[in-house]
């Protein structure tokens, strides 16, 4: 029998953990520093906006909320794993149901008090996070539009993190980040289900949205044409990445091979990091090194923990 704590990390997907640490670093750093409009080219970042209690609290918080969320989710979906996924921790009777609906709970409830009271994050949007997050569990069996609400999760957790240390403001680029990693996450579960489905049309849409990020990125490029040298460079090289990342997820779910599809959307999911990565090469070049470390982590942890 797994420990209780080993089986809170599987229901948490704990390997997911680094992409939500890369959202929020990502997420303060750009609004902290980005303008409020897009006619002025941003600078690099100073850090003077940087407070290691916000951010250890910010980091502490969203990934409580996320946890609580994967773990809220097996409970809703007890009855679907227990004729699908016999071997998650419900189902597989490794853990009670009543646990699972409590730790998930008292994760969301203290994720959201920690954001709110001590990372100083806008209230209105850890409410409209936590409620995504519910709504997205409830939800995603019964209603296969539910992709849109979990890109809304992502949306939401991005304008948490950007009002972090009571900065309501949101800048129009963080708005743009923000929407370009929901369109992601949409696209990778779009393109899942086309390929599990063997639906064309949705397929080739979604593979529009997993290639949203260099898409972005290069059109930014053109417009801000006087970047300096090397953050044109690492904005190139960051783009590439998210792209070879999508490029090689949908190779590997179209071969025919049992458990090709989770093993592509594993491998998208951590490419979230590298999406991260990408937004910063404009604003805070210096923060690309703990994005690609998060990367590196987040494929390390699949291999203990599920991911999806």
């Amino acid at each position: 029998m797994k420990s209780f704590l080993h089986q809170a990390f599987t229901l948490a997907r704990v390997s997911n953990l680094p992409t939500v640490w890369t959202n929020v670093l990502a997420a303060w750093a750009i609004n902290a520093t980005a303008s409020s409009t897009f006619k002025i080219m941003p600078e690099v970042c100073d850090f003077a906006f940087f407070d290691w209690n916000t951010f250890v609290y910010l980091l502490i918080g969203s990934s409580l909320i996320y946890a609580g969320g994967c773990t809220l989710n097996d409970a809703f979906d007890q009855d679907f794993d227990q004729a699908h996924n016999p071997k998650r921790p419900l189902p597989s009777g490794s853990i009670s149901a009543q646990t699972v609906w409590i730790l998930g709970s008292l994760e969301l409830i203290l994720g959201g008090v920690l954001l709110v009271t001590v990372a100083g994050c806008e209230k209105t949007w850890v409410f409209a996070l936590i409620a995504s997050v519910l709504f997205y569990d409830y939800i995603h069996k019964k209603w296969a539009g539910g992709i849109i609400i979990m890109g809304g999760c992502r949306f939401f957790l991005w304008l948490v993190a950007a009002t972090a240390a009571g900065k309501s403001e949101l800048a129009p680029q963080s708005l743009i980040w923000a929407s370009v990693l929901a369109s992601y996450i949409i696209g990778i579960s779009w393109f899942a289900r086309g390929e599990s489905q063997k639906k064309t049309e949705p397929v080739q849409y979604s593979i529009i949205l997993l290639f949203s990020t260099p898409l972005i990125a290069l059109a930014l490029l053109v417009y801000w044409n006087q970047l300096d040298p090397i953050r044109v460079f690492l904005c190139n090289l960051t783009g590439l990445l998210v792209a070879w990342i999508a490029f090689s997820s949908i190779l590997l779910m179209r071969e025919e091979k049992k458990g090709a599809i989770g093993k592509g959307v594993s491998r998208l999911l951590a490419g979230i990091c590298a999406l991260d990565a990408t937004a910063l090469s404009f604003y805070a070049p210096s923060l690309i090194a703990p994005c690609l470390c998060c990367l590196s982590i987040a494929v390390l942890m699949q291999k203990k923990f599920a991911a999806t």
